[in-house]
């Protein structure tokens, strides 16, 4: 959820007229489709959703299975858990952010 919302954000800072996002996480697609939310994170989604002039689409993908910017993302996500800090430096396409 952090990420879709982070994604969201750097959506808002780019001039993009279409993106994708990938997610593996159906808990995430559930709570943005319950609209009527009340939690934090869903909600700024949401806010930031509707206020980007970049058409968005959220699709899932099945987790660990090869595709390259999700499994990018699980590295990460891994690494978080640790509580260090992290020194991001992803050698992906643009197309696979």
């Amino acid at each position: 959820m952090v990420a879709l919302r982070e994604a969201m954000r750097w959506l808002s800072q780019e001039s993009l007229s279409k993106c994708t996002i990938h997610t593996d996480s159906q808990s995430s697609l559930k709570a943005l489709a319950a609209l009527q939310t009340n939690s934090t994170i869903p909600r700024e989604i949401l806010n930031i959703w509707s206020s980007l002039k970049t058409e968005v689409v959220i699709s899932w993908v099945k987790a660990h299975s090869g595709v390259l910017g999700n499994e990018v993302a699980d590295q990460l996500a891994r690494q978080g858990t640790h509580g260090s800090t992290l020194n991001i430096n992803i050698d992906l396409p643009k197309s696979c952010l």
